[in-house]
C-alpha cells in the first residue's frame, strides 16, 4: 500500500508541475478535441513561452491562440516579423519561414485601404494597442479581410521589445 501512496503522490506532483491547462471532462469527444488542439499547437506554445519570458505583457496569448485559434505574429520594434505561428499557413498560405524577416505589409496589396494602414501606423508610432479589420492578400493573391488585434510589448524594465498581433479571418 505504501508503494501506491508514493506513486499517487509522485503523479500528483508531476501533474501539478505541468504547464497544460486542466479542463473539466464533460465528454470524451470534447476532451479529445481539446487534446488534439493542444497537440497541434504544442510546438508553437513552447516557442511562445521562450519568447515571452521577459515580457511585461498581461494579455493571455494562450487563450487567443488555443481557444480562439488566432494566428500570432510577433515583430521586433522595427516591424520585421520574428515569429509567426504555424496556423498562419491555414489563414493565408504562407509558412512561418516565408514570413520571418519580412514586414507585415507583405500581406497588403492593391486594394488594401491606405487609411486603414495609416491608422495601424499611427497606433504603432504611439505604441498604442489597436483592433482593426484590413483587406490582406493570401499567397495565391486572393483577398481576405483580416481582423487584427495588435499590442506593443515592453520588457520588465519598460523598454519596447516587440509587437504582437492576434489575427483571424474576418
Amino acid at each position: 500500500m505504501i508503494e501506491f501512496l508514493r506513486y499517487d503522490n509522485m503523479m500528483a506532483e508531476y501533474y501539478n508541475n505541468m504547464s497544460a491547462c486542466s479542463v473539466p471532462l464533460l465528454s470524451w469527444e470534447f476532451y479529445a478535441e481539446y487534446l488534439a488542439a493542444l497537440d497541434t499547437f504544442k510546438d508553437d506554445l513552447g516557442v511562445l513561452k521562450k519568447l515571452t519570458k521577459n515580457w511585461n505583457f498581461s494579455r493571455n496569448y494562450h487563450e487567443e491562440f488555443i481557444d480562439k485559434q488566432s494566428v500570432i505574429v510577433i515583430t521586433n520594434p522595427n516591424l520585421k516579423i520574428v515569429y509567426a505561428s504555424k496556423n498562419i499557413e491555414k489563414l493565408n498560405g504562407y509558412t512561418p519561414k516565408e514570413v520571418i524577416g519580412n514586414s507585415p505589409k507583405m500581406f497588403q496589396g492593391r486594394d488594401t485601404c491606405s487609411k486603414t494602414s495609416a491608422k495601424v501606423r499611427t497606433a504603432i508610432d504611439n505604441e498604442a494597442p489597436f483592433e482593426i479589420s484590413i483587406l490582406n492578400y493570401r499567397k495565391d493573391d486572393t483577398p481576405y479581410y483580416c481582423l487584427i488585434k495588435g499590442f506593443p510589448v515592453h520588457d520588465k524594465r519598460g523598454k519596447l521589445v516587440n509587437y504582437i498581433a492576434f489575427e483571424k479571418a474576418a
